[in-house]
């Protein structure tokens, strides 16, 4: 696909059945027609073309009026679908079809939310990485086993291929596009218009409320145990000595039951306990440490950062009581 951005002026927003409406507000803001100071700043004004576009299906009373039919996207550089607030009901025949037409044909395609769903459908996704609503990551990884799923992020690109995560990060990946198709200074004055910071930095790691794994029995024993203690220095010794069982018997039941080691599962629970002091105390970085079984400040940065993609202090001013 060419990258030139006069070849990327006609972008299409798909509107599917059960759409979520903040998911088409974003993109129609900033790939529809700018506000007259913005495009007095630009030669040649807004520099897209936007068409809403829809199955016939698609109903509401927040159905915006101008949607056109899907034929629309075989003219569309870019193709962006929206989210959908039930992603287990299928995206329909039709619209599949299309969004396979029209990657085939160069269209950059891109996804917001739970819009993922439909480009996994059509086979967009599969060898990719890409990202989705957390709450929705793990079905689609179940769904479309070929696809890479990374739920830690806002947005990922993956060879020309766009998905971003919940319904604000759609933000962050319009923004993101507008930065590669005319620069900084058109994403940066968008995004003063949005009242948005240009990037945001942390992923949606910081966002995900930890839930708690269930299937084997003496496992989740284990796991209530390891919660009782988080703030001892645990090892995966330790943990093996408690629960009765060899470290190679613990390591394979472990990772069955939760999809990770038992040691990266402490760590990212020690988070987790730290996300909600910095959220709900006073207390000192060295404290918060101490009481989440990190054993100092640096430690927990460490760990803190490579989850959450933020640092404790960020993240403490964004979600402080």
């Amino acid at each position: 696909m060419d990258n030139n951005p006069k070849h990327l002026a006609k972008v299409a927003v798909v509107i599917q059945p059960g759409f979520v409406p903040l998911d088409v507000a974003v993109p129609q803001q900033v790939f529809g027609r700018w506000p007259d100071h913005l495009a007095a700043a630009r030669p040649g004004g807004t520099p897209y073309e936007l068409t809403l576009v829809s199955p016939a299906s698609a109903e509401g009373p927040l159905l915006p009026r101008e949607v056109e039919p899907l034929d629309r996207l075989d003219t569309a550089d870019t193709v962006i679908v929206t989210g959908v607030e039930d992603p287990a009901v299928p995206p329909e025949a039709e619209l599949v079809e299309r969004l396979r037409d029209a990657y085939e044909r160069g269209s950059r395609m891109v996804s917001i939310c739970t819009g993922a769903f439909a480009l996994a459908a059509a086979g967009i996704l599969d060898g990719r990485s890409a990202t989705t609503h957390w709450h929705w990551a793990a079905m689609l990884r179940d769904r479309y086993p070929s696809v890479t799923v990374r739920e830690a992020e806002l947005y990922v690109e993956d060879t020309g291929v766009f998905t971003s995560a919940g319904v604000l990060a759609g933000t962050d990946l319009c923004l993101h596009l507008l930065r590669l198709d005319h620069g900084q200074a058109a994403a940066n004055a968008m995004a003063r218009f949005l009242v948005s910071p240009p990037h945001r930095e942390g992923g949606q790691a910081q966002f995900i409320e930890p839930v708690p794994p269930s299937g084997d029995s003496d496992i989740t024993a284990v796991i209530t145990w390891i919660l009782e203690h988080l703030d001892e220095p645990l090892t995966l010794e330790s943990v093996s000595r408690y629960s009765h069982m060899s470290t190679r018997t613990l390591r394979r039941r472990f990772r069955a039951a939760t999809g990770t080691s038992v040691m990266n599962w402490v760590a990212v629970q020690r988070v987790a306990r730290a996300r909600v002091l910095l959220e709900t105390t006073r207390l000192g970085v060295d404290d918060i440490a101490h009481r989440c079984g990190f054993g100092s400040a640096e430690s927990l940065r460490v760990h803190f950062t490579a989850l959450t993609r933020t640092s404790p202090s960020r993240y403490r001013r964004t979600f402080a009581e």
